[in-house]
């Protein structure tokens, strides 16, 4: 596995639904990010920290876990990652975004066991969020989803883009190189004489923000569509082909590579990732199936994922009027 630290890519720690397999952990997904070690989790079946070890990345740089919902294939590594990070030494704190009965959960499983963490857990109701989660390097959207319990997406879009400077009207302007120039750049406002310059004014992102999309288990892709007008990616969970999911029953709360594939086609989204698959689809050319039905309805990018495949999103150029 090979890919530059430092860039926006998505790692899929695993990708089984319910339970793991020889070749599948339960869920759990990484972002990291361009200009920083700092990264974010989704989801922490159990195991997890397992998965991590073959990633270069860093617990000490875990800076936000996102849990999607309180079934257990998608929280019950929590405990271990959590407490091994404590006793590897972290010391930054952590955000954890999550049902309360998880937090709740946690709460008393540290309780039970006499765990102390050597880091602050920041904990977030993601039921009481009504506003994104900001940190430096991204931000985070809360999205509901629908299955059996409450669940939940999250839109994660990129912050830490170098800004360019619109040379040609700050000459216009008559604005002359000096450290001021430096100083938008950075982002900072500036005066210059008596003219108060705005550092949005003069600047611009060296590339298009990237966003990404990554869903808890949802039965109705359609609920995420309000949120896909400017993503580079959608990961969703595809558990079974559609004729599969008709024999098992829509109880199960689950999606189907038919639907999800039609549903990225009709919302144009470039790149689409399926992942959770059940385990009837994991032996030797166990996922053409679900292969061949997403590629059926949908033609853009498609991806089905591996336990340790990384994915990284492209920089796009920013067409800026000078």
């Amino acid at each position: 596995m090979t890919f530059t630290l430092f860039d926006m890519h998505i790692h899929f720690l695993g990708t089984s639904s319910g339970v793991p397999s020889q070749t599948r952990n339960t869920s759990s997904t990484a972002i990291s990010f361009d200009k920083t070690k700092s990264w974010i989790m989704v989801d922490c079946g159990e195991a997890t920290q397992h998965q991590l070890l073959k990633f270069p990345l860093s617990f000490f740089h875990l800076d936000a876990i996102c849990i999607s919902h309180v079934h257990g294939d998608h929280c019950y590594g929590l405990p271990g990652l959590l407490s091994s990070m404590s006793m590897n030494g972290k010391k930054s704190a952590v955000h954890l975004i999550a049902p309360k009965e998880v937090i709740a959960w946690l709460h008393a499983t540290f309780h039970m066991s006499d765990t102390r963490l050597s880091f602050d857990l920041i904990t977030h109701d993601i039921s009481e969020m009504k506003d994104s989660a900001d940190f430096n390097f991204c931000s985070i959207e809360v999205i509901p989803l629908k299955h059996r319990v409450p669940s939940f997406g999250f839109k994660v879009s990129e912050k830490l883009i170098p800004k360019k400077l619109k040379i040609e009207k700050l000459a216009k302007a008559g604005i002359k190189s000096g450290p001021h120039y430096n100083k938008l750049q950075k982002g900072e406002d500036v005066l210059f004489g008596s003219e108060h310059l705005l550092s949005k004014d003069y600047t611009y992102q060296s590339w298009q923000t990237r966003r990404v999309i990554v869903c808890g288990d949802n039965e109705k892709p359609a609920l995420v569509a309000n949120w896909c007008s400017d993503i580079d990616v959608l990961v969703h969970e595809s558990t079974f082909t559609h004729s599969d999911l008709h024999k098992v029953g829509f109880y199960t709360g689950h999606s189907d590579a038919k639907r999800v594939a039609e549903f990225a086609q009709l919302q144009q989204i470039p790149t689409l990732i399926l992942s959770h698959f059940s385990v009837r689809y994991h032996g030797e050319h166990g996922l053409e199936n679900l292969r061949c039905e997403a590629a059926h309805y949908y033609s853009g990018n498609l991806f089905l994922a591996e336990d340790f495949f990384t994915f990284s999103i492209e920089k796009r150029k920013l067409h800026i009027a000078h």
